[in-house]
């Protein structure tokens, strides 16, 4: 026993006292990489196995069910919503000197698109702004606001969109 005590003081005085408890932490690293890192491995390929498993039974995205969308409006029915978008205009008090209209015809999806400048108070520009919403299609893609005045209307830029099926689309 005084042959080890003595090795060990040999050990401390030629290497410094940290040599005892860095030859701890290897022993206590070299026992985890033997005895925990397998257990580990092995959890973790059961893991693997098991996602495996469950992605195998999964529903592949062909048989799932199909989202039902609202469909776009007919070319008729886009007519009708400018109609409604002016009449809304007006029910809400806002006045239109003139709109611009340009009408694009490509591909399965067309487009009416509307810029409307009208003059009114900023309630009923917002008022009106937000009964739009409900017009079917309907999209509201550029505003702009403008008061000349403290107290007095407000000259209001809108560009509308009305979305719709183009003629024979399924």
């Amino acid at each position: 026993m005084k042959a080890w005590r003595w090795q060990l003081e040999v050990l401390a005085v030629r290497h410094g006292v940290w040599l005892l408890p860095g030859l701890v932490l290897l022993l206590l690293a070299v026992a985890a990489w033997l005895v925990w890192l397998p257990e580990q491995e092995a959890s973790m390929l059961k893991a693997q196995e098991s996602l495996r498993r469950q992605r195998v039974q999964a529903t592949p995205p062909e048989q799932a069910p199909a989202l039902r969308l609202p469909r776009l409006p007919q070319p008729d029915q886009a007519d009708a919503s400018v109609r409604q978008l002016f009449a809304l205009a007006q029910q809400h008090g806002l006045t239109i000197a003139q709109a611009d209209y340009r009408r694009q015809d490509s591909g399965p999806v067309g487009r009416w698109q509307i810029q409307v400048p009208a003059t009114g108070s900023y309630p009923q520009v917002r008022r009106f702004v937000r009964s739009a919403q409900a017009i079917a299609g309907l999209s509201l893609d550029e505003i702009s606001l403008q008061r000349n005045q403290s107290g007095g209307a407000v000259e209001a830029r809108m560009l509308f969109s009305i979305w719709y099926e183009a003629k024979g689309t399924p």
